[in-house]
């Protein structure tokens, strides 16, 4: 791929309000695991792979990516498998995870300097007791985990196919509403828009399931006014199709308040008008009687 292909990928994805950047800089990532339990022995210190992040991500100080082991950071979000990105040569202060050698063993844990002034490395899982740091103790703290890459989750068919049955099943019962009982319920949505552009909460649901098509704006507006002819948020076509923009473009489901032409409060508005949409488009009564 060419310098420019990835410029205008970049702008592109600039565009959609997504902020994107070039991963050019290499993290190696370590052989050995730093449990995330009981201290264990560092083993060969060796480099397995690399990640490539981006360069304003890495900064100054040298970074690994150590895979974890264990369960003692659960609570801090660590699982097995997970790679932790480790910085070093930085000053670690209370409340950071850090990657720790302690009497030759290898560890993360939280360091935290209790009121008495000893040093403890405190685990995120009330199945392990802290670690007391003694002057007898060989410790040396290595590095601060600045980051995690989770590993990857795969879903079990099974859910995967449960999902699918269920949408499937919607859009069969889709296809027997009667344009009687969508029009009923279209009026008694008109009692929660309290401005034109609402309405296009109720369109996008009627979108979901089926019932009318994307580009049916008009359509849709003609048929508002033909069922509430006195309502005082009449939708217009033009008003709803800038409101099928960044996640309101999408499925009910997917709709995001970081990502969506709407905040907060109005957001929030928005989605409970689909919601209670979609619940009386699922209702039984939808059904017609000549299946």
């Amino acid at each position: 791929m060419s310098e420019k292909e990835l410029k205008d990928i970049l702008a592109l994805l600039e565009a959609q309000g997504l902020r994107a950047q070039l991963c050019d800089t290499t993290v190696p990532v370590s052989v050995s695991a730093a449990r995330c339990g009981m201290p264990s022995e560092m083993g060969d210190e060796g480099i397995e792979d690399y990640v490539l992040l981006p360069k304003a991500v890495v900064g100054m100080h040298p970074e690994m990516f150590v895979p974890a082991a264990g369960d003692s950071m659960a609570d801090a979000g660590y699982e097995e498998g997970d790679l932790l990105r480790v910085r070093f040569g930085v000053t670690a202060h209370d409340g950071d995870n850090v990657l720790a050698m302690v009497d030759g063993a290898c560890t993360v844990k939280t360091l935290f300097t209790d009121e008495e002034g000893t040093r403890w490395l405190v685990p995120q899982n009330e199945r392990y007791d802290a670690i007391r740091l003694t002057e007898e103790m060989d410790v040396q703290v290595l590095g601060v985990v600045v980051g995690v890459e989770k590993a990857a989750v795969r879903a079990s068919s099974r859910a995967l196919l449960a999902a699918i049955r269920r949408t499937k099943s919607k859009e069969r019962q889709a296809l027997r509403l009667k344009d009687e009982a969508v029009d009923r319920h279209i009026a008694t949505m008109g009692n929660q828009v309290r401005h034109a552009r609402q309405w296009y909460a109720v369109f996008r649901t009627l979108v979901d399931y089926g019932v009318m098509a994307e580009d049916d704006t008009q359509a849709f507006c003609e048929r508002v006014k033909r069922l509430l002819p006195e309502h005082g948020h009449l939708p217009v076509a033009k008003e709803l199709q800038r409101m099928a923009v960044q996640s309101f473009s999408k499925r009910v489901a997917m709709w995001n308040p970081s990502n969506a032409p709407v905040t907060g409060t109005r957001f929030r508005d928005y989605l409970n008008i689909a919601q209670m949409t979609g619940r009386l488009l699922g209702g039984g009564s939808l059904a017609s009687n000549d299946e």
